[in-house]
């Protein structure tokens, strides 16, 4: 397949003006970055400040004779780069260890000091999503075709089904190592640690999550077609912090910052001058 050719614009377009609440506190929103795709799977490097986005071509995304085509991305300093020398299907970020690992459809890989993926383990494996939790060694990974959930020990190079999972189309792991996903039910739930059974939320319509994260103070941040909620491991009803105008794809925090992409644009949302 030719290689798909991306146009991209570095945009500096003023903010809206606090015109959306967030949590009940007043946030503008800027586009960061315009591109053609669908930009997903986002997360930052903290102790970078890089955003690592997959990004997903539409024409292939909807013609269902073909496979899908998905490329690796960092933004750095408002600039695109594309890591060229993996098919890339979703990036982690371990933190304490300031690695960056690739999910590639040909095994884990770790992101290298000139943006070049290296792979590490598990070849032939087919990976669609990794999360990696702040807090352990940790790695979560969802393995195509059947999106089983697999627990990666790093330093013994092994992976272990976790079995009371059934699949993951998004996944995200807490503090306390409950496990949040959305499956093929189309509705969003928790599987509490030591538990066996899974928990769905409600009031969250079936079919509409589109992304899932933890933001800087540890809560479980789910991104819909509607809005943005907080999904507590107590609670069956989810919390609604914001209003959207918009279908995310991908979600990501830095600071009080909150990062949100769409079909084509990158957002910002921010409540600096927002008093």
């Amino acid at each position: 397949m030719l290689p798909l050719l991306i146009l991209f614009t570095i945009t500096s377009v003023y903010a809206e003006n606090c015109s959306y609440s967030y949590e009940g506190l007043r946030f503008s929103k800027q586009s960061i970055l315009t591109i053609k795709g669908l930009p997903t799977n986002l997360v930052i490097n903290p102790n970078t400040k890089d955003l690592h986005f997959t990004l997903i071509d539409i024409d292939t995304l909807q013609d269902d004779n073909v496979q899908t085509k998905m490329d690796q991305y960092i933004l750095r300093n408002g600039e695109p780069i594309k890591i060229d020398n993996v098919n890339g299907q979703a990036a982690a970020v371990d933190v304490k260890n300031n690695n960056v690992y690739i999910a590639s459809d040909d095994g884990l890989n770790v992101l290298n000091k000139t943006d070049k993926a290296n792979f590490v383990a598990f070849k032939d494996e087919d990976i669609t999503q990794l999360f990696k939790p702040a807090n352990g060694d940790k790695l979560y990974a969802v393995l195509f075709p059947d999106s089983e959930v697999y627990v990666i020990d790093m330093k013994k190079n092994e992976k272990s089904k976790v079995e009371d999972v059934p699949c993951a189309f998004m996944i995200a792991v807490d503090a306390n190592e409950n496990i949040f996903y959305e499956c093929d039910s189309k509705y969003v739930k928790v599987l509490l640690k030591d538990f066996h059974e899974p928990i769905e939320f409600v009031g969250i319509p079936k079919n509409s999550a589109r992304a899932i994260t933890i933001d800087d103070n540890n809560r479980v941040i789910l991104a819909a077609n509607d809005g943005i909620y907080w999904l507590k491991s107590d609670s069956l009803i989810p919390k609604k912090l914001m209003n959207l105008d918009f279908i995310p794809s991908g979600i990501a925090f830095f600071g009080d910052n909150l990062y949100l992409s769409t079909s084509g644009i990158i957002y910002e949302f921010s409540d600096m001058d927002c008093e």
